[in-house]
């Protein structure tokens, strides 16, 4: 553990700074896109190497913040240009976000630092943690200064405990970077998964990519790609370090390993989505032949036949071609622990299912149609709903829709 007696004013003066690298992936594309510099202090006495946290700590004490956040990004912009791919690669910087509130918004500072290195701005990230500042008009002005001046905007630490959106649709980043928090054992936790997944589909939707941070096992690596992110970032591919000579062939061998297993993943999913398919038609196809010469008055009876050869099975009803539920909601009992609740219960007949969508997009013409996974409102359990179009011939030719829950617990 470093000792707390390092002297800030020398380390600044000594510029005793020394910059570590940490690679932004992307599996789509097999390619290492990018480096978050991530700065380390050096005890000019003792050679002790000082953790950001403790080094900022230090600055701040003795109100050298922005003299500190400075010298951090020259180093970070000098090492990079060392580089011998620095050209085809973006590199993301962290400004200590609170200097913004002591008036340095307009003093292009690190619009200078850039040009005077003959770097290109439109390689660099800035990455700014907004809850850092009091002041967000003063960042919304930064931030629109440097984006004129062609950098990236990300956002660090998205979904986080102090994530503000209002400040978010204020600031309209580039990228965003989902904390660690919501990554760390993505693939075991399955509102983890959901919450990860919506934050990535309102990141797309707001035009910004995103990068997921803190990967630290293939397992999460894959899911997240599988889940829609960019890039990737974190100590399963590599620990912040010096880095120098030809750092794409570095991690050539993982990005491969991991492209080609997220691969095999994707083409497995697939094949289980096609043979569920089938399932469902053969499933769809079974019922409809017994339902198409059955008095319509006999629905019910027979949907509570018919269930029972399918334990998979939440609840089946029936709809007229208006929308309206002419059977009661047939269930599989084993599925229902929750139902009957002032907010799960299964719909009665006579319910206007008219505004579902598995009424609506088969009203469309669509001989059948198959949700995504949600929350039933009949049991509140995770189901799909698959809905077809059927004729019943008992007495004359008649329309009517059959629809099914499926458990996917």
């Amino acid at each position: 553990m470093p000792h707390q007696n390092h002297n800030i004013v020398e380390i600044i003066k000594q510029k005793s700074i020394i910059t570590h690298f940490q690679p932004l992936i992307s599996i789509k594309q097999k390619a290492l896109v990018g480096l978050e510099a991530l700065s380390r202090g050096i005890d000019p006495e003792s050679g002790e190497l000082i953790p950001p946290t403790l080094l900022f700590e230090m600055a701040e004490k003795k109100l050298l913040t922005v003299e500190l956040d400075r010298l951090c990004r020259q180093k970070a912009l000098e090492n990079f240009k060392t580089l011998p791919e620095h050209q085809d690669l973006l590199l993301a910087i962290n400004l200590k976000t609170s200097i913004v509130d002591q008036g340095v918004v307009g003093s292009n500072f690190l619009f200078n630092q850039v040009t005077e290195l003959n770097l290109v701005p439109d390689n660099i990230m800035i990455e700014i943690v907004e809850s850092e500042v009091n002041d967000i008009q003063s960042l919304a002005r930064f931030v629109g200064l440097y984006k004129n001046y062609g950098f990236l905007i990300a956002l660090d630490d998205f979904g986080s405990g102090y994530s503000n959106l209002e400040r978010i649709s204020l600031i309209k980043p580039d990228i965003l970077k989902i904390d660690h928090s919501l990554v760390s054992f993505l693939d075991q936790e399955h509102y983890k998964q959901e919450m990860f997944q919506s934050l990535v589909g309102l990141s797309h939707n707001l035009g910004a990519l995103v990068v997921a941070e803190g990967i630290e096992r293939e397992e999460e690596a894959i899911l997240a790609h599988e889940l829609g992110v960019d890039m990737l970032q974190g100590y399963y591919f590599a620990k912040p370090a010096v880095m120098a000579g030809d750092i794409k062939q570095q991690f050539e061998l993982l990005i491969t390993r991991t492209a080609n297993r997220f691969k095999r993943k994707i083409m497995s999913k697939i094949e289980d989505q096609k043979l569920r398919n089938e399932r469902y038609d053969a499933m769809i196809n079974h019922l409809i032949g017994h339902l198409a010469t059955v008095s319509p008055s006999n629905f019910d009876s027979k949907l509570t036949e018919l269930i029972k050869d399918y334990s998979n099975v939440e609840c089946i009803y029936i709809l007229n071609d208006s929308g309206i539920q002419i059977s009661n909601t047939i269930s599989g009992s084993q599925h229902y622990a929750r139902q009957n609740t002032a907010i799960f219960s299964p719909a009665q007949k006579g319910a206007d299912q008219s505004l579902k969508d598995y009424y609506l997009l088969l009203h469309t013409g669509l001989p059948q149609y198959v949700s995504d996974s949600y929350i039933s409102m009949a049991s509140g359990n995770f189901c799909v709903t698959i809905s077809a179009v059927f004729n019943n011939t008992h007495c004359c030719v008649k329309k009517f829709i059959l629809c099914l829950d499926i458990s996917m617990q």
